[in-house]
């Protein structure tokens, strides 16, 4: 079940969606990259408490939309054809698509300066658009697999446990999450953001692997 409710606080208005599950036993306040924040509640807590819940955590809540705000990626809704501007590693790289003879599908590579896709020539024209867009994703998501890898393995060394398995993928409204079988996901769309931006996220999903209940010792985007 599923309502939603607002708080005052901190200068603004906090709007927030309760999301009640008969399988929660502890309250849990969700902030996602797109702005949004949830209270996941256990089945039968009151609106009120809730409410109270959420005003002494407003500060907390704040602190990670301002956050998000800041560091939010622009809308990348492409055309995928040849000179237009895609994000890699916080910079804008112009696309060159360049139609080849001789390959079966479609690839992407950067150069330092610029993105190139690789295009089979005898693609038909109204499927270019789309075999360019599955390029320049699984080239995102190549290079988020061997960034991914190289922070979870400096970090895992500090954290003293095993190299957690992770997958990434696109996701609409999370930068990274972590299963209860610590299996980390992570958004590969952060390969358009800075470095750092990665980073963080990688190290907050690895310390759930360590401490399951977000310890106010972790820098975190959400909080139990």
């Amino acid at each position: 079940m599923r309502k939603n409710d607002s708080i005052k606080a901190c200068g603004r208005t906090i709007n927030y969606e309760i999301v009640y599950s008969k399988k929660r036993r502890k309250a849990a306040i969700v902030v996602r990259p797109d702005l949004s924040v949830e209270f996941r509640a256990p089945h039968g807590l009151s609106r009120e408490a809730i409410r109270e819940m959420v005003q002494k955590k407003a500060a907390w809540v704040q602190e990670k939309l301002d956050w998000f705000e800041v560091n939010r990626l622009p809308c990348q809704e492409k055309e995928y054809t040849d000179g237009e501007k895609f994000l890699y590693l916080g910079k804008e790289y112009p696309l060159t698509v360049l139609p080849v003879e001789g390959i079966k599908k479609a690839f992407a590579s950067f150069s330092g300066s610029e993105i190139t896709v690789l295009l089979p020539k005898s693609a038909p024209e109204e499927l270019k658009p789309s075999l360019v867009k599955k390029a320049v994703w699984n080239f995102y998501s190549e290079c988020a697999e061997k960034e991914v890898e190289k922070f979870l393995k400096a970090y895992a060394e500090i954290l003293n446990i095993d190299i957690p398995a992770f997958k990434v993928k696109h996701q609409k409204k999370r930068w990274g999450s972590c299963s209860a079988d610590n299996v980390l996901r992570i958004n590969f769309q952060l390969m358009m953001a800075p470095p750092e931006q990665l980073e963080y996220v990688v190290v907050h999903e690895i310390c759930h692997v360590k401490e399951k209940n977000h310890s106010v010792t972790t820098e975190s985007m959400f909080y139990t």
